[in-house]
């Protein structure tokens, strides 16, 4: 039962930030940002959806945030795969918590490895995720997408 509710929980809080609009409200605080260098932008997008991720689901995570992603980006002159790749990158990138995926739950729910144990692992996981995530999109992404990279 406890994987269950652990689950049931992190299901709720998704759909709850969705319903509420919460995502809608960070994108419409999101002009302060303008500024700032892209490396900025699309290294917080990254560390903010991999440890939302850690608490909600990956799919709801991604449902109300790449909207809002895609429509923030020009915002800050990127083109919006700028910002929509690492998010949806780094929400399949849960390695801390037993609630982030199924197979988290799982190894918790063995009882063979602690919380804290997943915590301690998936923390230093997570960090270099973020760091590899920013780099990819940084150098791969736009030789990938050259034809279609100037923003309209």
């Amino acid at each position: 039962w406890g994987i269950l509710i652990l689950f049931g929980g992190g299901l709720s809080l998704a759909l709850a930030v969705q319903t509420n609009g919460v995502a809608e409200f960070i994108g419409s605080q999101a002009h302060h940002l303008a500024g700032m260098p892209s490396i900025v932008h699309i290294f917080g997008v990254t560390a903010v959806v991999l440890f939302l991720t850690e608490l909600t689901s990956n799919t709801a995570t991604t449902a109300a945030l790449l909207p809002v992603l895609a429509a923030v980006a020009p915002g800050f002159g990127l083109h919006p795969f700028y910002l929509i790749f690492p998010a949806a990158i780094s929400s399949s990138c849960a390695f801390m918590m037993p609630v982030a995926t199924p197979p988290n739950a799982i190894v918790f729910g063995s009882g063979q490895v602690t919380m804290r144990q997943m915590m301690k692992a998936g923390l230093w996981l997570n960090l270099c995720a973020v760091v590899v995530i920013t780099a990819v999109t940084l150098v791969v992404l736009p030789g990938v997408f050259t034809s279609i990279w100037k923003l309209n």
